[in-house]
């Protein structure tokens, strides 16, 4: 099925800019991995199903040279990338407009036809209509939502420390049994949030 893979689906949109807001918007995705402002490196990392999102420009296309001729286009235009955990773009917009309000407004206010965030379905219908279809949608692990992935790296880096401390200090069986044992129950307790890894 386009779009999708397992339980995330992958959305690609392309979003005219609003004519002269192409500098103002590329000033302020250079902001958006200010560490001072946004600790877990993104705002992306508050939105809880999202995977990935990568947000770039695109003003101009390459002229390849004789024979081609070179194309121009209409509109600048804002690319977003996302792969999240959903059956359709409306749990994004969701998500988005309810952990990142602020940033989507500022984003996407710069592109033609902007609605706003609310309410849910206008907004929805404006990803929609800007939507391309991912035909060949790949996903690593298709069926682990982004708190399961998050438990497994934490889980490993967990693991990767004991084995680090027992090769420094070896300690008898019963040592490391509670030593195992303790780390266990710290990780059954731990739930990571994007960016703390």
């Amino acid at each position: 099925m386009p779009n999708q893979n397992g339980e995330k689906y992958g959305f690609t949109g392309l979003f005219p800019i609003t004519c002269g807001k192409t500098a103002e918007l590329r000033t302020f995705l250079r902001s958006l991995d200010d560490t001072g402002t946004y600790p877990g490196g993104s705002p992306f990392s508050h939105v809880p199903i999202i995977h990935m999102a990568r947000l770039f420009i695109i003003d101009r296309l390459a002229y390849q040279g004789t024979p081609a001729k070179a194309d121009t286009l209409k509109s600048d235009y804002l690319v977003f990338l996302c792969d999240f955990d959903g059956a359709s773009v409306d749990a994004l917009v969701f998500a988005l407009a309810n952990s990142m309000r602020a940033e989507v407004t500022t984003i996407w206010s710069c592109c033609v036809g902007f609605p706003d965030v609310e309410p849910h379905d206008r907004f929805g219908e404006y990803f929609e209509k800007c939507q391309i279809t991912t035909t060949l949608f790949f996903a690593d692990q298709p069926q682990a939502t982004v708190g399961q992935i998050l438990k497994g790296l934490a889980c490993r880096q967990r693991f990767g420390q004991l084995v680090r401390q027992v090769q420094s200090a070896p300690r008898n069986p019963d040592t490391l049994k509670q030593d195992f044992q303790a780390m266990w129950d710290l990780l059954q307790q731990d739930n990571p949030q994007p960016g703390e890894l």
